[in-house]
């Protein structure tokens, strides 16, 4: 058309944008509300809209950021997906941190051979001298959890003294039942299974094959998605995940446990990166970014309702079944669920991709040229995509290192800091509940800046802010200080640390292309669950070991490996107010260009 010029975006791709002094007002305003759409221009990480008219010249120049501002990103489509992200997630959390009040310790000792009815609160005086009879004390007077004493007579006045003051240089034996306290929980499973002495490992365990189903799934899921596409996985993932929250609610032994777990683990991983994945491809370069803060929100209030759910149950069953009902919503909206686009565009199945954005469009209430996408031209990457197609060279290799390194740590320490709530010392459903306020009013707070920021440079501060209060959680024990200090700097540690966590997201989403997006992320995540691997033994060490510092172990490991995770993320490009690569040429080719558009390139787009 005479009346347009084309003009070069602030990213290195070419745009059409209409020359208005050469149209009336009337068919400038026709136009519009035939085409009902805008293209996008980029300025200072800035949208800028402009007209948009197809042109059968520029085929191969659209690309995916102007369709999705031509059909719309506000309307009945985008509160569909709003919905489907807050049941799937409100399923990974739940799923994925109820073992902070499932398998949290309460304090025990062993059953009294000689009472029946023996309980862990003191009910009798007669009660009392049984108790004194048979469970030797340690020096602050407090009950041994794991020996009871063992003599002819079991006459309190011919029981040494010394059973009592801790030296065991008498007869002790281990014990094999015991009583638990019900003041926190009035059952759980180190209670109902009892989790306990020797067998206080397997706690530790429990949480560790979680790490592993979620590292079997990340391996999975990118393949899978990427081959079968991003729709069949956010289904499949939600069946599965309804089966076993609910499963969950009735394990019977140690290894009905671990498997619910590492299921657990598997599917919530699964559904996480699926919904992630199709969210990322459907939204615009501001709305993607607000995706992993919103869903951190979410985390957030979800926390509290886990610690109103426990502090009202105290049951773990009626608890894990209170956690479950969300995978049926779940399950029911992710029917209505289209294919992406991009992702069919990047199988070459273009029709069926311009059948789903009109479908969209249709939702929003607006028009769509026909045959829009055939402007994009054809995807150049038919081949399988492979994880090691990601490091074809040097370049490449090093920033895929540099991210799995961050993925490691932010997954270890996140994940850590939440198990260590239970051994953290305080009422743990008043802590939870903190914790979870904390990360929703940070994660809600970041909304509002995160697109007004470098990707990079915001997620290092957060990162790093939350590594130094963790690592400055040994003062108050040096100084002597109350226990609540430590309490708090451990929470604004993990707050501003998980508040980092969707960043990562983000900003690794951006940086893979959608041809290998699936795979790489899976991969991302399949490389953190190392780091989750390792999260509950680190977060235990106060448990095994003993001192004045090992209260703090956990939050100073943490805090040190997150640190050093941040420093490396600075050597990266940034992502921010930039297209999404599709291929993997695009990133060879613009590389160099993953920055904010120049002086000179901003004056040539708005010129």
């Amino acid at each position: 058309m005479s009346g347009s010029n084309t003009k070069t975006k602030g990213n290195g791709t070419q745009g059409t944008v209409h020359d208005a002094n050469r149209l009336s007002p009337t068919d400038s305003q026709r136009e519009e509300e035939e085409v009902g759409a805008h293209t996008v221009l980029i300025k200072n990480g800035k949208e800028q809209q402009q007209p948009f008219q197809p042109n059968e010249k520029d085929e191969g120049n659209k690309t995916f950021e102007d369709v999705f501002h031509i059909i719309g990103h506000d309307g009945r489509f985008q509160i569909m997906l709003l919905v489907i992200v807050v049941l799937t997630n409100v399923i990974v959390e739940l799923q994925n941190v109820n073992t902070v009040f499932t398998l949290t310790t309460p304090q025990h000792r062993c059953k009294i051979p000689e009472l029946d009815g023996d309980t862990y609160a003191i009910s009798s005086e007669s009660q009392r001298k049984l108790v004194d009879r048979y469970i030797p004390r340690d020096d602050d007077r407090t009950y041994r959890k794991c020996h009871i004493i063992v003599s002819d007579t079991n006459d309190t006045s011919s029981v040494s003294a010394d059973f009592r003051t801790g030296n065991t240089s008498g007869e002790l034996r281990r014990c094999s039942q015991w009583v638990y306290d019900k003041t926190v929980m009035k059952s759980n499973l180190v209670s109902e299974l009892d989790l306990v002495c020797e067998r206080t490992v397997i706690r530790s365990h429990v949480n560790m094959v979680l790490f592993g189903g979620k590292m079997a799934a990340a391996f999975l899921q990118g393949y899978l998605s990427d081959l079968f596409g991003r729709r069949p996985s956010l289904i499949i993932s939600c069946c599965g995940m309804l089966v076993t929250a609910v499963g969950s609610a009735f394990v019977f032994d140690t290894i009905t446990l671990l498997v619910s777990r590492f299921m657990a683990g598997f599917l919530a991983t699964y559904l996480y990166l699926s919904i992630y994945v199709l969210g990322i491809e459907f939204l615009t370069i501001r709305q993607r970014s607000l995706l992993s803060m919103f869903t951190r929100l979410i985390f957030g209030i979800c926390d509290l309702y886990m610690a109103l759910m426990a502090y009202l149950l105290r049951d773990w069953q009626f608890l894990l079944l209170a956690f479950a009902w969300p995978a049926v919503f779940a399950l029911g909206s992710s029917w209505f669920m289209p294919e992406s686009p991009r992702w069919l565009f990047s199988k070459n199945q273009v029709e069926k991709a311009e059948q789903q954005i009109q479908r969209i469009a249709k939702m929003n209430g607006k028009t769509v040229p026909k045959d829009i996408l055939k402007q994009m031209g054809k995807s150049n990457e038919k081949a399988k995509h492979t994880v090691l197609q990601l490091f074809g060279d040097l370049r490449l290799t090093i920033r895929w290192t540099i991210l799995y390194i961050n993925w490691i740590v932010i997954c270890m320490s996140a994940y850590g800091l939440a198990f260590n709530i239970s051994n953290m010392g305080g009422n743990i459903f008043i802590n939870f509940a903190i914790s979870g306020l904390l990360d929703a009013i940070i994660s809600f707070a970041n909304t509002f800046v995160v697109n007004k920021f470098s990707r990079k440079y915001f997620y290092f501060c957060c990162s790093s802010f939350g590594a130094v209060a963790c690592i400055l959680t040994f003062l108050p024990i040096v100084m002597g200080a109350p226990t609540w200090c430590v309490v708090a700097l451990s929470l604004i540690g993990k707050a501003s640390i998980v508040a980092a966590y969707p960043l990562l997201y983000t900003y690794s989403a951006e940086l893979y292309p959608t041809s290998h997006r699936g795979i790489g992320l899976g991969s991302c995540s399949m490389m953190s669950r190392i780091g989750g691997l390792l999260s509950p033994y680190i977060a235990d060490l106060g448990v095994f070991f003993t001192g004045k510092m090992a209260s703090v172990l956990p939050q100073i490991v943490f805090g040190t490996c997150a640190i050093m995770g941040a420093l490396l993320i600075l050597i990266l490009p940034d992502t921010s107010g930039v297209e999404l690569p599709e291929t993997l040429a695009d990133i060879r080719e613009k590389s160099r260009k993953l920055s904010k558009p120049t002086a000179q390139e901003e004056e040539t787009v708005l010129a």
